[in-house]
């Protein structure tokens, strides 16, 4: 009898088991040009994902997951947009690595709010996320500000090369997005 509970609990866990499809995982985020905030979206190559530890809850699963990657690997799909924002601005960082560290997450019925721990230009700064799950997909939303970062002068860098092209205005507010399948 011991041992049909135990079998009947591991059982149960297994069914509840969650995880991400890493293969369809994109971060994207969105910088703003222009008196109309005209977005202009990007990526970065090579982007290595981990996991939280647990598989018992999406709550597990992202506390503690974490993105690496290299800024001078953007990509905007757009090779003179790549040069500008390379050359202008993530070639100025102190550190070109970029690291997302996902704490603190508050697990809803199809939604939830998290802490993405941004490490950029060798400063780390909290920015509070929102996430929501539709149709097996995990989609999590946030805006960081540039200047939290020491930016100011990466950012006027950018602004100046790219002046024309923002019609003299360049956001510090960046949308940024993880999104990712869910299997299990």
């Amino acid at each position: 009898m011991k041992k049909m509970v135990l079998v009947s609990v591991l059982l149960a866990g297994f069914l509840q088991a969650v995880n991400l499809d890493l293969s369809s995982a994109k971060l994207t985020w969105t910088a703003f040009k222009t008196k109309a905030k005209t977005p202009v979206s990007g990526s970065f190559e090579s982007i290595t994902y981990k996991l939280g530890k647990s598989q018992d809850s999406l709550k597990t699963l992202l506390e503690g997951a974490n993105a690496s990657m290299d800024s001078l690997k953007v990509n905007l799909g757009d090779e003179l947009k790549n040069k500008n924002v390379k050359e202008a601005f993530f070639a100025l960082f102190k550190n070109t690595n970029i690291k997302v560290t996902f704490r603190n997450v508050i697990e809803g019925d199809h939604a939830g709010s998290l802490t993405a721990y941004v490490r950029m230009n060798e400063k780390l700064v909290k920015v509070p996320m929102q996430y929501t799950i539709a149709e097996d997909k995990l989609v999590v939303k946030g805006v960081l500000d540039l200047l939290n970062f020491g930016l100011k002068n990466e950012l006027a860098s950018l602004a100046k090369r790219c002046e024309s092209f923002h019609e003299g205005l360049t956001w510090s507010q960046v949308e940024i997005q993880f999104e990712s399948m869910i299997k299990g």
